[in-house]
């Protein structure tokens, strides 16, 4: 029977542990539905109204209301279930900071390459998320609270398991639209062809799911992707998948990340998620939401939890 939708890949990739030589950045989806799941045993209460922050939000945005919330499709951050909802650590997070603020927060489904120019335009206004590079911080402020690294994700019955970044020379390998993930397999691309090899060649892809259905149905050798994401499908397809981190291409540009909520420059919304930030780590709320979504390896020190924090670039 051929998958054509989310939802059939979702009932298609069921429970399994990572094999030895995967990434053990997320061990969520452990749920029969192929979903990732939260931990049955982290309990996270939602802190309370904080009078100061609530405050601080901008004229603009509390006479409104309401703040949109963009969330690309990005396992455990936000998973899109059959009957519209957004599960995920992301909308976990945005309960935690509308009840702090004051503020309703509402959740919305987008893709990355969509989400700056969907800011800058005022159609929604967070996204989250998103890595923080130097080249996005002229566009948008982030705001930062995570942190992740690329991996690759393979058929295991496809008889390909590669050991270092330049094994993908000449072979299929599918990235999102949008991703500094591009940025990552196009320098490993260029080191190919550097050393007398043939190009890696990028499957660009909408959405990750897309990316995995190509994966199943080996119209690609792999799927370059951020350690949270390629682990959650791999960790749930019974299987099928596994994920593995190539030490040799942790240095090159995008390969590691810091991950914002982005908000519109300049409007002062990233200052204060910033604060209400450093509130839920001083409760252990901020660490609790990342093991409710087991994942250990993601969440930065407090002391990084800033605006515009990364001086990492996408190109270099």
């Amino acid at each position: 029977m051929r998958i054509t939708t989310r939802a059939a890949l979702a009932t298609a990739l069921l429970p399994v542990a990572l094999t030895a030589c995967s990434v053990n950045d997320s061990t969520a989806g452990s749920g029969k539905s192929g979903t990732p799941q939260p931990s049955a045993t982290v309990k996270v209460a939602v802190q309370p109204l904080d009078s100061g922050l609530k405050a601080r939000v901008p004229k603009e945005y509390a006479s409104r209301g309401t703040l949109v919330l963009g969330l690309p499709e990005y396992s455990p951050y936000a998973t899109y279930q059959p009957d519209g909802t957004i599960v995920g650590l992301a909308p976990d997070l945005a309960e935690q900071l509308s009840s702090m603020l004051g503020i309703k927060i509402k959740v919305t489904k987008t893709t990355l390459d969509s989400a700056i120019p969907s800011i800058k335009a005022g159609r929604i206004d967070l996204v989250a998320p998103v890595g923080d590079f130097v080249e996005r911080q002229q566009q948008v402020d982030m705001t930062d609270f995570a942190q992740s690294f690329v991996t690759v994700m393979i058929n295991t019955s496809a008889g390909f398991t590669p050991k270092s970044g330049m094994e993908l020379c000449g072979r299929k390998v599918g990235v999102e639209k949008g991703a500094g993930t591009q940025n990552v397999v196009a320098a490993l691309s260029a080191k190919c062809t550097a050393g007398g090899k043939p190009a890696v060649s990028a499957q660009v892809f909408g959405d990750l799911a897309s990316a995995a259905l190509a994966l199943q149905s080996k119209r690609i050798d792999a799927v370059a992707a951020p350690s949270a994401s390629n682990t959650a499908v791999s960790g749930s397809s019974g299987g099928r998948f596994a994920t593995v981190k190539l030490d040799d291409t942790m240095s090159l540009p995008a390969a590691t990340a810091i991950y914002g909520i982005a908000s519109k420059k300049g409007s002062g919304l990233a200052s204060v998620f910033a604060d209400a930030m450093h509130k839920l780590d001083e409760t252990g709320t901020y660490q609790k939401l990342f093991d409710k979504w087991n994942l250990p390896l993601s969440p930065i020190a407090e002391p990084k939890i800033v605006v515009n924090g990364s001086k990492q670039s996408q190109a270099k």
